[in-house]
C-alpha cells in the first residue's frame, strides 16, 4: 500500500477518529472497551482524542475487542503503521524512551510483508556518476 505525501500528518487524527467511530458503532463505552483491552479508560480516551498515538499493539487489541472484520483490520492497521512511522521529534523520543520506540519498530517489522530501504548516499553517488559521465562525454 502506498500513501501520498498529503496524507502524512493527517493519519494520526484520522486514526483517532476512526477508532472512536468504531467503538461507538459497536455500542461500547470507553470504560467497557478499556476493560476488554486491558487498558485504562484514560488511555482509550487519549487515543480517541488524538492526544496519544497508539502503538500497533494497542490498535490490534482495540480491533480485536471490537470484533472488527479482517478487511477493516487491514485498513486500520495500515493507517496505524503510517501514523507510527511519521517523523517524531527527538524530545518526544527521549521522553518516551528509545527502548519503547525500538519495541514498536520491532513489532512493525515483524508484521510487515515487504521491506523497502532508501539509501541516500547510494542514490546521490549514482546521480553524480551519471552527471559526470554525461558531461565528460559531451
Amino acid at each position: 500500500m502506498t500513501f501520498e505525501t498529503e496524507q502524512l500528518g493527517e493519519s494520526g487524527t484520522e486514526l483517532a477518529s476512526l477508532l472512536r467511530d468504531l467503538r461507538k458503532r459497536a455500542g461500547l463505552s470507553g470504560d467497557r472497551l478499556a476493560a476488554r483491552c486491558n487498558m485504562s479508560q484514560s488511555k482509550v480516551s487519549r487515543i480517541e482524542n488524538g492526544r496519544t498515538r497508539p502503538s500497533l499493539v494497542d490498535v490490534e487489541q482495540i480491533l480485536r475487542a471490537l470484533n472488527a472484520p479482517p478487511e477493516l483490520v487491514a485498513e486500520v492497521s495500515a493507517l496505524a503503521r503510517m501514523a507510527n512511522t511519521e517523523w517524531r521529534n527527538l524530545r518526544e523520543l527521549r521522553r518516551k524512551g528509545l527502548s519503547t520506540r525500538q519495541a514498536e519498530l520491532k513489532s512493525l517489522e515483524a508484521s510487515s510483508t515487504h521491506m523497502r530501504y532508501f539509501l541516500l548516499s547510494m542514490v546521490t553517488g549514482l546521480f553524480v556518476r551519471a552527471s559526470l559521465g554525461s558531461s565528460a562525454g559531451g
